[in-house]
């Protein structure tokens, strides 16, 4: 009978712990990379807001209007006012119309807003950093428990819009990249006011997503939607990072670099003739290949083209974490069967794009020198 226990032990133990790995690994690995964004960015806080003020300089004169109106416009989007009211007309939308979707939308964005405003008030006057406008030298100053003027981090804009907007995306998945691009445009319109750096707003960013996950989920469920948030989130902030080393660092001649870019357009090319076989379904695709492995071959290619070890390495942890997540089910094969009309044009599409973010990574490099 001990044999017979026996053989019954050790399948679920041999099972248990690869499921152990593969489930929090991906967590691990996405909060490593959220880590190297925050700090990648940090590097980027003074150089952006000197350049923000040097948009609105001599003093006295008339900045730009469309800048102007920009930075009063998603700061008058994002006051919490206006976000509780659209949470209030849902609300009021689905009640009059008994439409339960508009009605979970407004309470749920409420709970989320609600949270997200708790949290970030308080890492707010814990941390106690100073907004752009008081910073007269390159050394950063923490103040814990001060009053305003020294509640940078998180952004409260940035936190409640991408709460609110979460929340929404979820309820209205439809119309969700419009929702996180009015989010998105908020948060950018704080540091363009001068209002916030951009760790701020990554920060408000990221804080506003996971809370919009926690909002939309029972309560006790919050510790699994907190780690979905962030392992979904982590790549846009990797993106994000290299977008702005790309346009803000000077293009290298040193012959590393060029072979970091070089070889980072070959393995994006790579990646994405995989992933093309992997989506049409072709009877003689090898078994080990995903579309996992194909969208992180192309994520680790354009993080390689930015010639930066440093964003290479955040995209490398991130491209890790998306594929173990493939691996524990998320990235199920493709049965061979027929591609219809719409699979070839939106993969049409998606090519068309990559080779279009290909081509910017090397056309866009110092466009921004700081």
């Amino acid at each position: 009978m001990s044999d017979e226990h026996s053989h019954d032990r050790d399948p679920v133990s041999t099972a248990h712990h690869p499921s152990l790995i593969t489930r929090h690994a991906p967590l691990v690995f996405s909060c490593v990379a959220l880590l190297l964004v925050f700090v990648g960015l940090f590097e980027w806080d003074l150089p952006l807001a000197r350049f923000v003020r040097s948009l609105y300089l001599p003093v006295g004169s008339v900045p730009n209007p469309w800048l102007v109106l920009f930075s009063d416009l998603g700061d008058r989007l994002g006051k919490g006012e206006s976000l509780v009211i659209l949470s209030l007309l849902l609300l009021a939308v689905g009640y009059g119309l008994k439409r339960q979707q508009w009605k979970d939308a407004g309470r749920q964005s409420l709970m989320a807003h609600g949270l997200v405003a708790v949290v970030a008030t308080i890492l707010k006057h814990t941390i106690g950093r100073p907004r752009p406008k008081f910073m007269d030298t390159d050394n950063f100053e923490f103040s814990p428990v001060s009053g305003s003027g020294w509640d940078s981090f998180p952004s409260g804009h940035a936190a409640a819009s991408f709460a609110v907007a979460t929340v929404l995306a979820a309820k209205f998945p439809r119309a969700r990249w419009l929702l996180f691009s009015v989010a998105m445009a908020i948060a950018a319109s704080r540091v363009f006011r001068g209002s916030h750096y951009p760790t701020d707003v990554a920060g408000g960013a990221a804080l506003g997503c996971v809370m919009g996950m926690i909002g939309i989920h029972p309560w006790r469920e919050w510790r699994a939607a907190a780690r979905t948030a962030v392992c979904r989130i982590v790549p846009f902030f990797v993106v994000t990072l290299a977008f702005v080393w790309t346009i803000a660092q000077l293009p290298s001649n040193g012959w590393i670099a060029q072979s970091f870019v070089c070889g980072g357009g070959v393995l994006t090319l790579a990646g994405l003739v995989g992933h093309v076989v992997w989506t049409m379904r072709s009877s003689w695709r090898p078994a080990w290949l995903s579309g996992s492995l194909t969208r992180s071959l192309m994520g680790l290619g354009l993080g390689m083209t930015t010639g930066s070890l440093f964003v290479m390495t955040a995209v490398l942890f991130v491209s890790v974490a998306h594929w173990l997540e493939g691996l524990h089910g998320q990235d199920l094969p493709m049965a061979d069967t027929p591609v219809g009309g719409r699979t070839v044009v939106a993969e049409g599409l998606f090519v068309a794009a990559v080779l279009l973010v290909l081509v910017a990574s090397y056309l866009l490099k110092g466009l921004v020198p700081m």
